[in-house]
């Protein structure tokens, strides 16, 4: 996918998944409370480990209820019919999606109680309240220490279902169908609004924007709900917002310009 003013096409972070796990260790080292950050990590290789020992996870193989098989498919077809592909690339992807899909909604009935907790903990840590103030660095612990670890027991799955599409109907038909499941807030229409409040920024300030963008239209293939996903996409968000702190620009500041603009 090209993206203007990148300078070309990012690969994602399954693309080579050893080597994003160690990119993403590395990256560990430097948040708080490490060993619980790392644990995401590690979570993720296990998983990877076990599958290809052929070892796969309970939620793997579940035979889910009719109701929520044709829940699946009502919202497959929803998202291909947009794409209007050719017969045989349709199908593909639909059993795919439809394959995928089974193991969300199986996986989420495993990790639920724990996830919808976390993100609980997560909102109020980033809530305004009487004699409590939003605590950002509570909420970034909250994220590496519990959420993370979460999701990084689905990144396997989603590591397949990418390198399945992309081998079966090409990158650019793939980013197509992602950004179609996760067109609310969408990768490309956050990135471009980040381009806006701040059209000076660097090369290399841009990119590091754009990976967590398409990290989190990835990520967000382990969401069963559409609210889920906005979810997910927020805590790159936040991450963002902090990049462009750090960089100097004062988030806050340039987001508030940039929303009164639009008005």
């Amino acid at each position: 996918m090209q993206v203007k003013g990148m300078g070309g096409r990012f690969d994602s972070f399954y693309r080579n998944l050893p080597t994003a796990w160690m990119i993403l260790a590395t990256w560990c080292l430097l948040l708080p409370s490490m060993s619980q950050a790392a644990s995401a990590v590690m979570t993720a290789v296990a998983i990877q480990e076990s599958l290809d020992q052929g070892n796969h996870p309970h939620w793997w193989f579940t035979v889910i209820p009719e109701k929520v098989t044709q829940e699946i498919q009502i919202k497959v077809k929803h998202w291909l019919d947009k794409l209007e592909l050719e017969p045989d690339q349709s199908d593909f992807c639909r059993k795919k999606l439809e394959e995928h899909y089974r193991r969300v909604w199986s996986w989420h009935q495993e990790v639920d109680l724990l996830l919808d907790e976390a993100w609980k903990h997560w909102d109020e840590a980033r809530t305004d309240r009487e004699n409590h103030p939003k605590d950002e660095y509570l909420a970034l612990v909250i994220m590496h220490e519990r959420i993370d670890p979460l999701y990084a027991s689905f990144a396997p799955q989603i590591h397949q279902l990418l390198q399945s599409l992309r081998s079966g109907v090409g990158e650019t038909t793939t980013v197509l169908l992602l950004d179609e499941i996760t067109r609310s807030p969408g990768a490309e229409r956050t990135y471009r609004a980040y381009l806006e409040m701040i059209p000076e920024m660097t090369h290399e300030q841009k990119k590091n924007l754009w990976e967590r963008m398409v990290l989190a239209r990835e990520e967000s293939l382990a969401a069963w709900s559409s609210k889920r996903v906005i979810k997910i996409f927020k805590k790159h968000k936040v991450r963002n917002e902090h990049s462009i702190d750090t960089f100097g620009y004062d988030y806050r500041s340039r987001y508030q310009a940039w929303a009164k603009g639009l008005r």
